[in-house]
């Protein structure tokens, strides 16, 4: 069972880690650090916007805390983050 997440960008990496702890259906500060799992600054930066200004595309995915955890970038100003 997934759960898939319409996040602001400056709040991506503490939306991944809530979603992961309502899906285990535990506290955040139960899960192991996210720094563990993906570089924080790195994935914000994947968030900044384009020198033309345009919406990012394409997806990146990672494993925390054993959830396949997918971020979307499609033509809407809002990532999709998929939580398995």
């Amino acid at each position: 069972m997934g759960q898939t997440l319409a996040v602001d960008t400056g709040q991506v990496c503490e939306r991944i880690v809530t979603g992961v702890a309502a899906l285990k259906g535990v506290d955040p500060t139960e899960l192991p650090p996210l720094f563990e799992a993906v570089d924080p600054d790195a994935l914000a930066a994947i968030f900044a916007d384009t020198e033309s200004g345009r919406p990012r595309r394409g997806h990146i995915g990672f494993t925390y805390a054993d959830h396949r955890i997918t971020v979307e970038f499609d033509d809407t100003d809002q990532p999709k983050v998929t939580i398995d």
